[in-house]
């Protein structure tokens, strides 16, 4: 067992929670650009962005959540404002090989990042802080329980093309763990009326959670890189935290507006 991803984990979990129910919402707002800025410094690194482009990028996605923060912009308004100054960047310093290498990654980039930590943003202040709660506490114990089982019982590769240590049993061990966590979690906060809805959630976060470490792992795997990079110990980056967390924060959202709308 890897006691630095042990011991990472058991001090940063309690302390997200903490300031989840604790921290001003101006604070969190602060924490999520922060984030955010670290997320896409992260991303440069994996595919080598020139320092220019680093800054460009992490000043259009600051400046965008923040925008999106305070004015709540159509995302159509958001996005075009990535695509068209992304383009102007390449437009004054034109190499067919420079654009081909740096700009798709770029907004792929963008457009992930900000719908993942935009959708939180909403989800904090459309639902409140025990929804929030729930929704990372479900993440990362589908993450944790991927990872005890597939060390322990794993046997059948699962997308080893993408990720050569993932297993299917790592896999149906997330969702166990996922589900029995969302359960627990919706007898103290009492979230959701019914425990088919609660599952629900839990299995749709542990099918989204675990596409997002596909996701990186496909990225990383192109870049030809093994962590995105090295803030956390026994996790790599930032980003390799968090990727099924930015994954699934859309998906839970909108999930939450269908059910608390129609069925809670």
């Amino acid at each position: 067992m890897n006691f630095k991803r042990v011991a990472s984990a058991i001090f940063l979990y309690p302390l997200l929670i903490i300031t989840l129910l604790k921290a001003p919402l101006y604070i969190l707002g602060f924490l999520i650009l922060l984030t955010a800025f670290v997320c896409f410094y992260e991303w440069s690194n994996l595919y080598n962005y020139p320092i220019s482009l680093c800054l460009l990028g992490n000043s259009l996605l600051i400046s965008g959540l923040l925008f999106a923060f305070l004015f709540s912009p159509s995302l159509l308004s958001i996005f075009y404002f990535f695509f068209f100054f992304s383009f102007l960047f390449f437009l004054f310093q034109f190499e067919k090989n420079f654009f081909w290498s740096f700009f798709f990654s770029s907004i792929v980039g963008l457009f992930f990042l900000f719908l993942g930590f935009f959708s939180i943003w909403e989800l904090l202040q459309s639902f409140g802080r025990h929804y929030l709660i729930y929704f990372f506490t479900v993440v990362f114990g589908n993450d944790t329980g991927a990872y005890l089982v597939g060390k322990k019982f794993g046997r059948n590769p699962f997308f080893s093309s993408i990720s050569p240590k993932k297993t299917l049993e790592g896999f149906l061990g997330g969702l166990i763990f996922a589900l029995i966590v969302a359960f627990l979690l919706n007898i103290w906060f009492k979230l959701f009326a019914s425990p088919y809805i609660t599952f629900l959630t839990a299995f749709i976060l542990s099918l989204t959670g675990s596409m997002g470490d596909l996701f990186e792992s496909a990225l990383k795997r192109v870049a030809g890189k093994k962590d995105s990079g090295k803030i956390i110990p026994g996790h790599g980056g930032l980003l390799d935290r968090i990727d099924g967390v930015l994954f699934s924060s859309p998906s839970y959202y909108l999930l939450l507006i269908l059910i608390l709308k129609n069925f809670n």
